[in-house]
């Protein structure tokens, strides 16, 4: 089976895809991923050692100039996907949501190839909805949005890279060169989050005299400003950090946003998180997807609105003195395998 997967526009819409492929060929079909040039899909999937064919994409914006780029693209995205499919011939087409998916979705409905789509969020994204009534099947990250595909909708869970859940804690700890003992691992997603950031800052000193061992990773963008904080003993300061792996090993606690994939990574990783949700993510899917996981008593969601130092502090402190009485079983409800159940029912569906 020939396969094309398309997904990207952030990390989020790209990396849960990465395990789809790797299942895939392991089984022996031939996958090519659809992505824009000099993008984080391009880099991310050439990294896995995949072949990248390419569209023209972007973002749907209202401002006059951007809605203009995003027409033009648009149109020539199309007729790229086109070429694409009429070039690869492909059995199947596997879209992750998001507008780079877009075109390629619309050039395989066209050409009668069987449309898949995979939707990670607990609100869906509009790509996902307007294509999901020409799509054979729906492959979800939580069940609360079945109701949104009716029988289409089938919940596997979000597919999550090998090398982020179960490393080995006691290389994880020489990694960092930490101590095995309570451990906050402080993170923004991929872009970093200035706000939560600033407060992460603020609260630092006061963690360290509660002997918390912290990691705290900024965002590239925003590591200049933080750099000088790694004077303290027990901090690990990072602009990115390619070893998340090691990270979630080694960590008790987190401090995070609310997208779909990191929640889905910590969780895996047994992992308790206080999520700061970004308020202006869209539909505020962020917030209902801490809030699947503060049902299972995994997460604490603190609006941004609300978040101080004082009250940072707190939740990380009450939670130290408490731990030892908590019996942390996250990992055993989510489902561990997304992906494998995604190429069965694939291989499955004819």
């Amino acid at each position: 089976m020939k396969i094309l997967i398309a997904g990207g526009g952030t990390g989020g819409h790209i990396y849960p895809l990465i395990p789809v492929g790797e299942e895939l060929r392991k089984h022996g079909h031939e996958v090519i991923f659809i992505g824009r040039r000099e993008s984080i899909e391009e880099r991310v999937a050439k990294k896995y050692g995949f072949t990248v064919q390419y569209v023209r994409a972007s973002l749907f914006d209202l401002n006059i100039l951007k809605f203009v780029k995003f027409a033009i693209f648009s149109i020539n995205g199309f007729f790229d996907a086109l070429k694409i499919v009429g070039k690869t011939k492909p059995d199947k087409i596997l879209g992750g949501g998001g507008y780079v998916s877009l075109p390629i979705l619309l050039a395989g409905i066209l050409k009668g190839v069987p449309v898949y789509l995979y939707e990670q969020n607990t609100i869906p994204g509009r790509t996902n909805l307007i294509f999901s009534r020409f799509a054979r099947l729906v492959f979800l990250g939580f069940e609360d949005i079945k109701n949104h595909f009716g029988s289409k909708g089938v919940f596997v869970g979000n597919p999550v890279r090998k090398e982020v859940i179960n490393q080995d804690k006691k290389t994880a700890l020489e990694f960092f060169k930490f101590e095995d003992k309570f451990t906050l691992l402080a993170f923004g997603g991929s872009g970093g989050a200035y706000k939560l950031n600033k407060i992460i800052a603020e609260a630092i000193p006061e963690l360290i005299e509660n002997e918390i061992q912290i990691i705290f990773i900024t965002g590239v963008k925003f590591f200049d400003e933080f750099k000088s904080l790694s004077n303290h003993k027990n901090l690990r300061i990072y602009p990115y950090l390619d070893e998340m792996g090691y990270a979630y090993a080694v960590s008790t606690v987190a401090v995070t946003r609310g997208g779909a994939m990191t929640l889905s990574e910590l969780i895996l990783n047994n992992v308790y998180s206080i999520v700061v949700p970004f308020p202006y993510a869209r539909d505020n899917h962020q917030f209902y997807n801490a809030k699947y996981f503060e049902n299972y008593g995994c997460v604490s969601v603190i609006k941004e609105e609300d978040l101080t130092k004082d009250i940072l502090v707190k939740k990380i402190v009450d939670f130290k003195n408490d731990f030892h009485i908590i019996n942390l079983e996250c990992a055993k409800f989510y489902p561990r395998d997304a992906e494998k159940r995604i190429v069965e029912l694939l291989e499955e569906d004819k």
